[in-house]
């Protein structure tokens, strides 16, 4: 079905229409597991089930019984289906589903021609209920007047006046009593820059709007959960990032969809809370929206593509080393607040105008591991970050117990990956020994970091920063405490 050119009156109908089968569905003894009805009705919708879903969910229309997984009709769903409240379900219909509806022009008159607000959707499509329960009588034919459907009006036809006949030009008028005088001769004059013809310019595409606050721009790439966008703070002229995480839902079944949004919000309130300038700031969010997104400040580049530049020889050692101090901060920012990344990789590490590091992405993993109490199956953010996960992190039995050393050990991967551009497997060489411009006091800290067993590991950054200092003493990376950043734009 297409997806473009979504009216109110449509969607108010649609809405309508998932309601009347509900209650048909238990008059008849039919299946309302939410599966079942998703996978019965989406068809026939023109927007996603999702969306039709929360917003009755939302302004309580239906209800889930939990134990059975059934949708039923509240008793405001059962006075709509009945015919009441239809002004109040309108509003509320235009109200929600604003952002999908507000990118076509058609729908800008919501209202009907003497400025009421239309009062009916539209009824079901014909042939899903066996015994409609809404019944429309026809409205008499008005012979004088044609008929013709407009988008304002909830779906019903209204009368339209015929047009006027248009008199002749009066020129074209002649008086054969007075004869006219032959027309002078009109000189031949060049036409003007304005009057030559012109080929139709392409028409832009509108920035679609979120929550009437932010323009949602061009991509900036894709991940396993969704898609990074360059957007605009309208209020501030501000660009930021928007991560819309529509792809996230496809690891889950519908009914989780409420515990994966919980888990979302936590995570994303946590990294807000931590101010820190190696870690990406967090604007805002919105996760009751039919696709949830939220909003950071914007970057430029990732160590990944630092990394790619390198063409497998990883980036300048002096780049390097002030990238890992800057990670190994923030990292020990986050832990002192409690927050924990445990999905650290390139991508993840992105990069500001004057080139300095920062981490984002901080809790996603826990956003989809596994909750047997829950049904939610096991999902690992991207396979390009399995490489630098801590052993016990890839250990779901484990992985609710690691703490800040599973950090440590995904920054020394990172560490020798960006002093050597290789991945360290067991019997790999160290750091010094591939690079030859790698300070040979790394190698023994980078050793200790990606220990497999947790217990001869650095326990956390401070007694990782601990090493490096003494491994230092000339003092060229400053002192401990002292984060290094650049002035400089990149």
């Amino acid at each position: 079905m297409p997806k473009s050119s979504i009216h109110r009156d449509t969607v108010c109908g649609e809405a309508l229409f998932i309601l009347q089968s509900l209650r048909e569905n238990g008059r008849l003894g039919r299946s309302n597991k939410l599966a079942d009805v998703k996978a019965a009705l989406e068809p026939s919708v023109s927007l996603e089930f999702d969306s039709y879903y929360l917003f009755l969910r939302k302004y309580l229309y239906i209800a889930l019984d939990h134990r059975e997984a059934q949708l039923r009709l509240t008793d405001l769903g059962e006075r709509v289906v009945d015919g009441e409240l239809q002004d109040k379900f309108g509003m509320e219909v235009g109200e929600f589903f604003a952002e999908q509806l507000g990118t076509d022009p058609a729908i800008a008159h919501l209202r009907d021609s003497d400025g009421a607000h239309s009062s009916m959707p539209p009824p079901p499509p014909e042939g899903y209920l066996e015994e409609p329960e809404v019944t429309r009588t026809a409205e008499p034919p008005i012979p004088s007047l044609p008929r013709s459907r407009t988008s304002g009006t909830f779906g019903f036809e209204v009368p339209v006046a015929a047009p006027v006949p248009v008199p002749p030009p009066v020129a074209s008028v002649r008086n054969e009593a007075v004869p006219l005088p032959p027309a002078a001769p009109v000189p031949a004059v060049a036409p003007m820059a304005s009057q030559a013809p012109v080929a139709a310019a392409p028409v832009a595409k509108a920035p679609e709007l979120l929550d009437q606050r932010y323009q949602k721009l061009e991509s900036l790439g894709t991940g396993p959960l969704g898609t990074a966008y360059k957007g605009r703070f309208n209020a501030l002229g501000l660009d930021i990032c928007v991560k819309e995480l529509k792809d996230i839902f496809g690891y889950f079944s519908f009914l989780q969809r409420g515990d994966v949004l919980k888990r979302l919000k936590k995570e994303l309130c946590a990294q807000a809370q931590v101010r820190h300038p190696g870690i990406v700031q967090v604007l805002d969010q919105n996760t009751e929206t039919a696709r949830p997104y939220y909003v950071l400040e914007l970057l430029h580049g990732s160590l990944k593509g630092k990394l790619e530049e390198g063409e497998g020889k990883g980036v300048p050692v002096a780049l390097a080393l002030r990238c890992f101090l800057q990670c190994a901060y923030a990292l020990r920012a986050a832990h002192a607040a409690g927050l924990t990344h445990h999905n650290l990789k390139p991508e993840n590490v992105l990069f500001d105008v004057y080139g300095n590091a920062k981490l984002g992405d901080f809790g996603l993993v826990r956003v989809v591991e596994q909750d047997a109490s829950k049904g939610l199956p096991q999902v690992f953010v991207g396979a390009s970050g399995m490489v630098y996960l801590a052993p016990e992190l890839i250990q779901p039995q484990r992985a609710k117990e690691a703490g800040p050393a599973a950090d440590v050990y995904g920054l020394g991967i990172l560490l020798y990956e960006m002093l050597t551009g290789q991945i360290p497997g067991r019997r790999s060489p160290l750091p010094s020994e591939v690079n030859p411009e790698a300070p040979a006091g790394l190698d023994a800290i980078f050793d200790k970091m990606t220990q497999d067993r947790v217990d001869q590991r650095y326990p956390d950054l401070d007694a990782m920063l601990e090493d490096f200092y003494k491994s230092f003493p000339e003092a060229q990376f400053l002192a401990k405490g002292d984060l290094i950043l650049s002035s400089e734009p990149r």
